[in-house]
């Protein structure tokens, strides 16, 4: 699966900046556009997808999380290409906010907690194809779980916890495991993943959410 994401290994452009470019235009968000995104886009946390783009951008727009953080500000720094894979870019993020607007998850509603926010140190990375679009992005992985205020979760996930909602979301749980596969039946209340049929092809892994590491 990753062997196919190095394509012919040699892009003919330049990758570290295309990515600032991404990151860039996501901070601006009123310049950015869904044409960042390849057909065949794939996105994958430690405990959220494999998701295409059409799904990924629903349950975000079901979650609330800008209007609960209108302040929040995200440093990205350390950007640096994969050596054995050209077409990947690794980056860092902490994200920083506060919780001035209630949640609205669906129709529940959280209250504004006004906590300050600052997650740990996350590693994400993306994968442009030869058209220098994106076709995998990894997103949210710790650094150091002891870092900030809460309680080791990165990127969104530090979001809801700073909001009231504290999911224990660790890959393996069998708990969350269970409530993601019922919430992934009833379909809504956004996917954590997107249904089979939908999956681009060429992800083969069998893992989906928080299910444990496929030995390979």
């Amino acid at each position: 699966m990753f062997e196919h994401l190095k394509f012919d290994g040699s892009p003919q452009f330049d990758v570290l900046a295309k990515t600032k470019e991404y990151i860039k235009a996501q901070v601006a968000d009123t310049t950015f556009s869904e044409d960042w995104y390849a057909a065949d886009y794939v996105l994958r946390g430690p405990v959220i997808g494999p998701i295409n783009r059409t799904d990924l951008a629903k349950s975000q727009k079901g979650l609330g999380i800008k209007a609960a953080f209108p302040d929040i500000k995200i440093d990205t720094f350390g950007f640096t290409v994969d050596p054995e894979n050209p077409y990947r870019c690794f980056y860092f993020q902490r994200w920083r906010g506060t919780n001035t607007g209630d949640l609205d998850n669906y129709g529940t509603i959280f209250p504004a907690t006004g906590t300050e926010m600052e997650t740990p140190v996350s590693v994400f990375s993306v994968v442009f194809n030869q058209e220098e679009k994106i076709v995998y992005e990894q997103v949210g992985a710790v650094v150091d779980r002891l870092e900030g205020n809460t309680r080791g979760k990165a990127a969104v996930f530090g979001m809801l916890h700073t909001a009231g909602l504290e999911l224990n979301a660790s890959p393996g749980d069998t708990v969350f495991t269970l409530l993601q596969r019922l919430g992934h039946l009833a379909g809504n209340m956004g996917r954590s993943w997107s249904r089979e049929d939908e999956i681009p092809k060429w992800w083969i892994s069998k893992s989906r959410g928080a299910d444990d590491t496929e030995q390979w």
